[in-house]
C-alpha cells in the first residue's frame, strides 16, 4: 500500500503475490477495490499490481485539468517502469480496456494483453447513460437512488434476481471512503468520448485475449467481437454475466485469464 509520484500526481498502488507481473487497470469511476473478488486467486500465480487512476480513489489529480485516455495510459506506463515490472501482462476492464489498448500501442514491453468488456469506441447509448448519472448527481438526487438506477446497466438479469447481490453492492458503494467526485466523473467521460482505436488497433500485435460477457449492455459482445477481429493476434472468449464481470462472475474471469496464460503459470 504505497503512493508514487507520476506526472505530478500521487498514484496509489498495491502489489500482491509473487511471479510474473500482471497489471490491472480499472474502468470508469472504479478504484483498485473493483478487483477484490479476483485479486486473491490471481495473486496465487502472479505479482499483481492494482492502482487508482489519477483523481480516483486515493490517487490525486494536482492540476484538475481535462485529460485524455492517452494521459492515463502514460500514467500506467510510468508506473510500470517506476516499479521495475518487466514485460508485464496487462489486463484492463471497460475504460481500463481502452487504456490498455493505448498502453499496448505505445509501449512495446507488454508481453500479453487481456481486454475485458471493452471496445474500440464507446457507443452513443452508453455515453448517454453515463451523462444521465452525472446529471442526477448534479441535481442532488440521493446516492441511493442513483445507484438503484445504475445497477441494471452493469449486471445480468440473473444476478439482479437475487436481492442480496443488490444490497451488498449498494452497501459497498455507500461505504466507499474515497468516492469519485462529479468533476472526475465528467473528466473521465470526456476522455471516453474522444477514444477511438479503430484507425490504429491493428498495430497492436501482442498476443491478446478479449473477454466479453453475454448480458453486457454497456459494451456488447458484438463490440468485443469487432475489437478481437481487428487485432492481428487476438482471441475472443464469452462468459456469462453483465458488464461488471469481476464482481458478478469472478470465477469465469479468473478461468479465462488462467486458460490464456496457462503455459506460463
Amino acid at each position: 500500500m504505497s503512493k508514487i509520484r507520476i506526472h505530478n500526481n500521487e498514484i496509489y498502488y498495491e502489489l500482491h503475490g509473487k511471479g510474473h507481473p500482471l497489471v490491472l487497470i480499472g474502468g470508469y469511476s472504479c478504484d483498485h477495490t473493483f478487483w477484490k473478488s479476483i485479486l486473491e486467486e490471481l495473486a496465487n500465480h502472479f505479482q499483481v499490481l492494482v492502482f487508482d487512476n489519477r483523481g480516483i480513489g486515493q490517487s490525486t489529480q494536482i492540476n484538475q485539468l481535462p485529460f485524455h485516455l492517452e494521459d492515463l495510459a502514460a500514467d500506467t506506463i510510468a508506473l510500470i517502469q517506476s516499479l521495475g515490472l518487466e514485460q508485464p501482462y496487462l489486463l484492463g476492464q471497460s475504460m481500463g480496456g481502452a487504456i490498455a489498448q493505448t498502453v499496448a500501442d505505445q509501449f512495446n514491453d507488454i508481453k500479453k494483453l487481456i481486454i475485458l468488456n471493452s471496445s474500440t469506441q464507446v457507443n452513443a447509448r452508453t455515453l448517454m447513460v453515463l451523462e444521465t448519472f452525472i446529471m442526477m448527481l448534479k441535481e442532488k438526487i440521493s446516492i441511493d437512488s442513483v445507484i438503484e438506477a445504475s445497477i441494471p446497466w452493469f449486471f445480468s438479469a440473473q444476478y439482479l434476481f437475487d436481492s442480496s447481490n443488490i444490497l451488498k453492492y449498494k452497501a459497498e458503494l455507500m461505504q466507499n471512503p474515497f468516492p469519485p467526485t462529479i468533476q472526475i466523473l465528467e473528466q473521465q467521460l470526456s476522455a471516453l468520448k474522444m477514444f477511438n482505436s479503430n484507425s490504429w488497433i491493428n498495430r497492436v500485435k501482442n498476443p491478446t485475449l478479449v473477454i466479453s460477457s453475454d448480458e453486457d449492455i454497456i459494451c456488447t459482445p458484438a463490440e468485443c467481437k469487432v475489437l478481437a477481429q481487428r487485432m492481428p493476434n487476438a482471441q475472443l472468449v464469452n462468459i456469462t454475466g453483465g458488464h461488471s464481470s469481476p464482481i458478478e462472475n469472478p470465477l469465469g474471469v479468473i478461468n479465462a485469464i488462467k486458460d490464456f496464460l496457462k503455459t506460463e503459470i
